[in-house]
């Protein structure tokens, strides 16, 4: 049968890191198969191209240390430090087309902290504590055949057709996996139908980074905050470093994902029309600018996404908390957390519980 792992991690994001290290702590034997061409999942930070300095984030930016102790502890525990998302001044309100946008000073954004160099430090913490042969890339799950005593995963990438291990953690977007992976024998039907009904928080959607040389809006008292119903931008944030270096805006795109799509050439343009609106003639000359789409990525967002922008995660159904396939196969993705599903600190509850879980059943 060939070499056996204790565990086969599918999905190198977050959650699947957090399981993966910690079962690699307590000495299992753990590969990692990763579709995409970088771990991280849905936690991608932009950076500057030939310095590769960090200059903001295109997934989840934020935590909450102070109401989130399990984050803390585990940013703590990673050596990974935090900074106050800055919010002094005044925001921009546009309430319609061809009315003049306003100054208003919202409620603050209280506790909130980015993480210091960017989300990926924590993805690169986490990859640096597994060997670099334990994580594949470009390796995509096609069939997880479950018997009595082994999985077996067959996979799409031609130097590992077929691995084997006692236990499998699916840390795939769980619409993504009912879509794409083929199960035998098949997973019960309420399992089927309660993955299929999970979305995928971010999955729809579109975020923006637009670097400056310098935050020019905080010149004027402005914190860089917009709320707007014109758009496309629908909210943004000052997205700058320590002391306003390097200097940057983030926002969500509020263009649904088709409107999106057939107006790519012109998304970047109406975007900085609304920021010369909103913070005057500096805005128009950003020194480097990206959206990334989360719609367009086939390994995050399944079509079953693309049908509503979903609010924020509800509590997911136990049974997909539960073990399958007679105890050989975990779920772990952070929509999965009773504590933040879909956040950050979720990722880690899930990949804790799910690696604990497996510990025990493999003493």
């Amino acid at each position: 049968m060939g070499n056996v792992y204790d565990v086969i991690v599918v999905g190198g994001g977050l959650t699947g890191l957090t399981a993966a290290g910690l079962l690699h702590e307590t000495g299992h034997s753990i590969i990692i198969l990763e579709a995409a061409a970088r771990v991280g999942g849905r936690i991608l930070s932009m950076r500057e191209p030939t310095s590769n300095r960090y200059l903001g984030d295109l997934g989840p930016t934020w935590v909450w240390p102070e109401a989130q102790p399990l984050a803390a502890a585990w940013l703590a525990r990673l050596n990974v430090e935090t900074v106050p998302q800055f919010d002094d001044g005044e925001a921009i309100i546009e309430q319609a087309v061809g009315v003049q946008p306003v100054r208003y000073r919202l409620p603050g954004v209280h506790g909130s902290q980015r993480i210091a160099g960017g989300t990926e430090a924590i993805i690169n913490r986490l990859s640096e504590k597994l060997s670099e042969h334990s994580i594949k890339t470009r390796t995509r799950v096609k069939t997880v055949s479950i018997s009595e005593a082994i999985v077996e995963v067959v996979t799409d990438n031609a130097a590992l057709p077929i691995l084997r291990a006692r236990r499998v953690v699916m840390a795939v977007p769980l619409r993504v996996a009912a879509a794409s992976i083929a199960w035998s024998p098949p997973l019960d039907i309420r399992v089927i139908r309660a993955m299929e009904a999970t979305p995928t928080w971010m999955a729809a959607q579109a975020k923006a980074v637009v670097v400056y040389a310098r935050p020019f809006w905080r010149e004027r008292g402005l914190s860089g905050r917009i709320a707007s119903r014109v758009g496309p931008l629908i909210e943004t944030h000052d997205h700058s470093g320590l002391h306003g270096t390097p200097a940057a805006i983030f926002g969500f795109i509020g263009w649904p994902h088709e409107l999106r799509r057939t107006h790519s050439a012109e998304l970047q343009d109406k975007i900085l029309q609304q920021l010369v609106r909103c913070f005057g003639e500096d805005a128009r000359h950003p020194v480097q600018f990206q959206v990334e789409d989360w719609a367009q990525n086939a390994f995050v967002c399944a079509s079953r996404d693309l049908s509503s922008t979903p609010p924020h995660p509800d509590q997911a159904p136990a049974i997909l908390r539960q073990a399958h396939g007679d105890g050989q196969i975990f779920f772990a993705i952070a929509e999965l957390s009773t504590l933040s599903p879909g956040l950050i600190e979720g990722a880690f509850d899930v990949g804790s519980d799910v690696a604990e879980k497996i510990s025990a059943t493999l003493r």
